[in-house]
């Protein structure tokens, strides 16, 4: 059995200085299944397309879950934490001492073994999507065929059959969504950016142009990390998907010179049924090639989605001799910072900064966030989650402010409770709660003078 990994987490969001916070983080870790779900449990959303497949059964949505529209008055939005007890989604009651098989909604669960799942998603056009994605993708990804199969290309495939599901499923929610102010449907998309972690493999299924990038040491005299990209931005001025959106019908123009997908659409005084001799405009209206949502790009010609759902997918056999950090973040951060500077300045925070200090999530939020105020612009939405390796065996790393620290291969009762101002390596005796999530919530409102033409 491969050993699991430890890592020290933290995550964060700041508003910057845009009107809505559109960014949100998803967190989970829960107990492995300790053997592959059946074949029929597909979910049947992954079968369908466009606005002819509609699935017949909606996904659980966990109560914990749920948004509440708040104000935020303050910059900075705190990243809360709750615990994954189980994979069900009912309250379990507090549980006796581990053992290493016993039942969890109806299926067995090895309580020695855990599997995690971070996202990054940025919204545009409005939250719904983004939110959507937070609620819904990874209940969708572990009921694809393959998902918790031990062969890494049938784990990839699910990855990509996961996201084009939650696409799918938000096809039926599109008229609950607000309508924007010229009374089309509702814009809102988000990207995506996920890794997974089991035992010792990453696997990573990325839209947009949020990134994933992880830190390295080759060697033990190296004094400065090395960042390797895992993740590539989908820009529509890339060869490969200016090619699939022309293929598809679909173009490419500047604004602004910014390369953006063409939404075609009637006239905004068209009535009645579109026809050959129906006026089309050509809005160049978005700067990602593939996301979830922008359901406006699908293109009933050719049945697809302009604008792809489907992720890049890879996976890759995590060493925490040489891994020491992943980061997934939003374009507010990579915009500003570089990755090998994003990567030495975990490495260089943790050698400096004791244990109160802040964490390196929040280390990278606020000086990315410094980086737009320093150049005079306006400050986009910033999300930072970072992981931070550490060698089985090694001396306890003291922990900074808002960390915990979780060990794969113990299982949930091992992780250490956020109850305090900073955490130790030591588990307190506090009972975790029976779900896990990190969430941050922003408002929704009209959108800003320009609107349709996003600017990101």
């Amino acid at each position: 059995m491969d050993e699991g990994i430890i890592f020290r987490m933290s995550a964060y969001s700041v508003q910057g200085g845009r009107k809505y916070m559109e960014d949100v983080v998803d967190i989970r870790i829960e107990y492995e299944p300790t053997q592959s779900p059946s074949p029929g449990e597909d979910d049947p959303k992954s079968q369908g397309h466009g606005g002819q497949g509609k699935a017949e059964s909606e996904p659980t949505k966990q109560t914990e879950n749920e948004t509440r529209d708040q104000n935020v008055a303050a910059e900075s939005v705190p990243v809360s934490a709750m615990w994954v007890e189980s994979l069900s989604n009912e309250d379990s009651g507090n549980n006796s001492a581990p053992v290493s098989e016993e039942k969890v909604a109806g299926q067995a669960v090895d309580t020695r073994r855990s599997v995690a799942f971070f996202a990054v998603f940025d919204g545009h056009g409005g939250r719904e999507a983004a939110h959507f994605a937070r609620e819904n993708l990874w209940e969708l990804l572990k009921r694809q065929r393959g998902f918790w199969s031990k062969d890494h290309s049938e784990v990839c495939a699910a990855l990509k059959k996961g996201f084009i599901a939650c696409h799918h499923a938000m096809w039926k929610e599109l008229p609950e969504w607000p309508k924007t102010i010229t009374g089309l449907p509702s814009t809102s998309g988000t990207t995506a950016s996920v890794i997974v972690i089991r035992g010792v493999h990453m696997y990573v299924a990325h839209v947009g142009d949020s990134a994933v990038v992880v830190g390295v040491q080759e060697n033990d005299s190296d004094i400065r990390l090395q960042a390797l990209e895992i993740t590539q931005d989908h820009k529509p001025e890339l060869p490969k998907e200016k090619q699939r959106i022309e293929r598809l019908g679909g173009s490419v123009m500047k604004k602004s010179g910014v390369n953006r997908v063409v939404w075609k659409r009637p006239r905004l005084t068209h009535n009645g049924p579109v026809r050959r001799s129906t006026v089309i405009d050509q809005i160049p209206f978005l700067a990602v090639a593939r996301s979830l949502g922008d359901l406006w790009s699908y293109d009933f010609y050719s049945g697809e989605f302009v604008v792809s759902p489907e992720p890049d997918t890879t996976v890759m056999t995590l060493d925490p001799k040489r891994h020491r950090y992943i980061i997934l973040g939003s374009d507010g951060l990579w915009n500003m910072m570089p990755p090998n500077n994003a990567v030495n300045m975990c490495s260089s925070h943790d050698k400096m900064v004791g244990p109160k200090g802040m964490s390196c999530a929040c280390r990278l939020g606020c000086t990315a966030l410094l980086f737009w105020k320093q150049r005079m612009l306006r400050a986009d939405n910033t999300t930072v989650i970072v992981l931070a390796l550490q060698v089985r065996g090694d001396p306890p790393i003291p922990m900074h402010q808002d960390e915990v620290i979780v060990d794969m291969s113990t299982g949930m009762d091992h992780v250490p409770f956020p109850g305090t101002t900073y955490n130790t390596c030591q588990v307190p005796q506090e009972e975790p709660d029976d779900d896990m999530f990190f969430e941050e919530d922003g408002i929704y409102g009209e959108e800003p003078e320009g609107w349709p033409c996003l600017e990101w």
